[in-house]
């Protein structure tokens, strides 16, 4: 047992130190069957995780309820061991098929007993009538108690791995968000510098522009997720600029997660939009009204998503002479920066909006 207990100190092979431990087990006691179950998820059943001398197909595979109705469930009920003398007078609990199939008569069960909760049962079925002693149940119990320390030992190690793994992959996420973002309000700062005819247009146009790209990241920020409803995107930046819903605006979809990348720059067309139809569109007017609606669409392996923006005005204000940072960028950044596309058609009553394009999976 002292050597088992050094590998069981060293060894992450979990699979492994369980099957030695059968076959170690079955040796030093003088019993042919010995098997480790496992408490699955959900608890109801136990799967035979590792054994010695079971029929083909049994270790891996088969399974034994879990509940005070089965020796291994009845251990584990109890948190004690429990000893079987005879299958055939046993009256506490029913004999689990498995056992009657192998011609057990005699088995000790005991749990191996996890910090986080039981992992589950180490047993050993005997096929001839037999008396096992407190010192058989005591060495049982040792191997039980290596096998659990075993187990924790890894499973810490693996969590504190994984924590790891976690941390650093936010930490790169991070980096490639303030890049990003740096990225964005570098752009910004050159496209609004070339359209402006002041410094204090710059100015205006530039600090509203930042302040839409702010509040999504406030909304990530709120949400603790990865993703934004669309609805709250809308809402957030329509509100800004003076739509309100039920009066002069209107907004109709189902609940859609917009990946953070993808509704930074929905978000900054949102805001072009709507800066739009304060100077020229449906919100400068007191009877224009904005009609939003939006959907997303699969496409074999792929989701798109469209939004169909509707602005309705009377009388039309005249486009102005001059494009501006709003429409260079609803024209050229959706295409580039979206993947998607972007189209604007005007009525004799307004225009019509509309932005698609194909939801990141890997972002979500």
């Amino acid at each position: 047992m002292s050597e088992f207990g050094k590998r069981a100190l060293r060894s992450d092979d979990i699979d492994g130190l369980l099957q030695e431990a059968t076959r170690l087990v079955s040796d030093a006691i003088d019993v042919e069957l010995v098997k480790v179950l496992e408490l699955v998820p959900g608890g109801e059943n136990l799967l035979v995780r590792a054994g010695v001398n079971w029929n083909p197909g049994v270790v891996g595979h088969a399974e034994i309820p879990a509940h005070e109705g089965s020796p291994a469930g009845y251990a584990l009920y109890t948190n004690q061991p429990v000893i079987t003398e005879d299958t055939q007078r046993e009256v506490r609990f029913e004999i689990p098929k498995l056992l009657i199939e192998h011609s057990v008569r005699s088995t000790v069960n005991v749990v191996i007993r996890g910090e986080d909760g039981p992992f589950g049962v180490l047993e050993v079925d005997s096929r001839q009538l037999r008396k096992f002693e407190q010192d058989d149940i005591d060495f049982l119990q040792n191997y039980a108690n290596l096998l659990a320390s075993a187990i924790d030992r890894v499973r810490i190690q693996r969590e504190l791995a994984e924590r790891a793994l976690r941390q650093e992959m936010l930490g790169h996420e991070l980096q490639h968000r303030i890049n990003n973002i740096l990225a964005t309000i570098q752009a910004i700062a050159r496209r609004t510098r070339a359209k402006s005819q002041n410094l204090d247009e710059f100015a205006k146009a530039f600090e509203d522009r930042l302040a839409a790209i702010a509040r999504t990241h406030a909304l990530l920020s709120r949400s603790h997720t990865s993703t934004i409803d669309i609805r709250e995107v809308l809402s957030q930046e329509l509100s800004v600029h003076g739509a309100v819903e039920g009066e002069n605006l209107k907004q109709r979809g189902p609940a859609i997660s917009i990946p953070a990348k993808q509704a930074e720059v929905l978000s900054m067309a949102i805001h072009e939009l709507a800066t739009n139809a304060v100077k020229h569109g449906a919100l400068s007017m007191e009877n224009g009204h904005i009609d939003i609606s939006w959907d997303a669409h699969d496409r074999g392996n792929e989701n798109e998503f469209q939004l169909r923006w509707r602005e309705r005005t009377s009388p039309i204000a005249p486009q102005p002479a001059r494009r501006g940072f709003g429409s260079e960028f609803l024209e050229k950044s959706i295409p580039h920066m979206l993947h998607g596309r972007f189209e604007r058609t005007f009525g004799s009553d307004g225009i019509e909006c509309t932005v698609s394009f194909l939801l990141d999976q890997n972002d979500k």
